[in-house]
């Protein structure tokens, strides 16, 4: 699949120049013309699969053991004012497995579709950030989006989340965006955000495209095996119990000077030109494997 489509005459690379990672971008019918992008039909035929990752939501709360199993059972649920969440839907359906992979190809990071089937008036999630990017591809009905910049927690990574994400610290401005079935919303990696549906008669159903994108921390985790080739990591370090024959001064200061040795070959290491070529050979065969 070619998603070059979803950023308009210009294309792809001018949207990586100027908005990747940097700001939100929105397009107005850039997403018309998927193939995927069926509303209802789609999400009845995903929800078919019993193993299909469903949730449902009414007034901010998860109810659970409710779960739609057909078509006609998740738009009765919508007309009862219940949202319906789908995790993962690209395991269960064969054209969002294709957007998933040509996502994931494009921009070098894992792929999560989430499915949103919201109640004409109700709101989505409250104002939260993701560790993804996320590109909003709104399938049915209108769904007003207010996003703001992170300077609470800037480059949130997935497993430092915290539970309580401090939104009333933002000091940033709310910028809104109204989208129509058809249109595209690009949201970066920790922005925040919050959805709400508009209030007209029909429900509100989107595709939420996230892109787990690669962080720094990556090369220290490639980095880390090679390390254990070193003689100078490998080295025990001296002991720190009341065992030790060093006094507190005199241990902390041969803590302190192991430390500007190991910080000397870390730095020795990533300055080597050879750090960076290998890291990117490794990361283009990793993806051509999963081609």
């Amino acid at each position: 699949m070619d998603i070059n489509r979803f950023f308009g005459e210009s294309g792809l690379e001018p949207f990586v120049a100027g908005y990747w990672h940097r700001l939100p971008f929105a397009g107005s019918g850039l997403a018309r013309n998927s193939a995927t992008l069926r509303g209802w039909d789609t999400l009845g035929e995903v929800i078919n699969s019993a193993e299909a990752d469903v949730i449902v939501v009414r007034g901010g709360e998860q109810c659970p053991g409710l779960r739609p199993w057909s078509l006609d059972e998740a738009q009765t649920l919508s007309r009862e004012r219940h949202t319906i969440v789908v995790r993962h839907a690209e395991r269960h359906h064969a054209g969002l497995r294709e957007l998933a992979r040509a996502f994931e190809q494009t921009f070098c990071g894992p792929v999560d579709i989430q499915m949103f089937a919201t109640p004409a008036g109700e709101a989505g999630f409250s104002w939260h950030y993701d560790a993804e990017d996320v590109f909003i591809l709104q399938t049915t009905g209108e769904k007003e989006y207010s996003l703001r910049k992170n300077t609470v927690n800037p480059w949130p990574l997935e497993e430092t989340l915290p539970a309580d994400m401090r939104y009333e610290r933002e000091i940033m401005p709310i910028m809104r965006v109204t989208l129509k079935a058809g249109d595209l919303l690009y949201i970066p990696c920790g922005y925040w955000h919050k959805a709400d549906a508009s209030a007209s008669v029909e429900a509100a159903l989107s595709l939420a495209v996230g892109v787990m994108s690669r962080s720094a921390m990556e090369v220290f985790d490639w980095l880390r095996p090679r390390l254990l080739e070193s003689m100078l990591w490998r080295q025990r370090l001296p002991l720190a119990s009341a065992a030790s024959p060093l006094g507190d001064e005199e241990l902390e200061s041969t803590y302190r000077e192991l430390c500007e040795q190991l910080g000397a070959d870390l730095a020795k290491r990533l300055s080597d030109p050879r750090t960076a070529r290998d890291f990117l050979k490794g990361i283009i065969a990793g993806d051509q494997l999963k081609k």
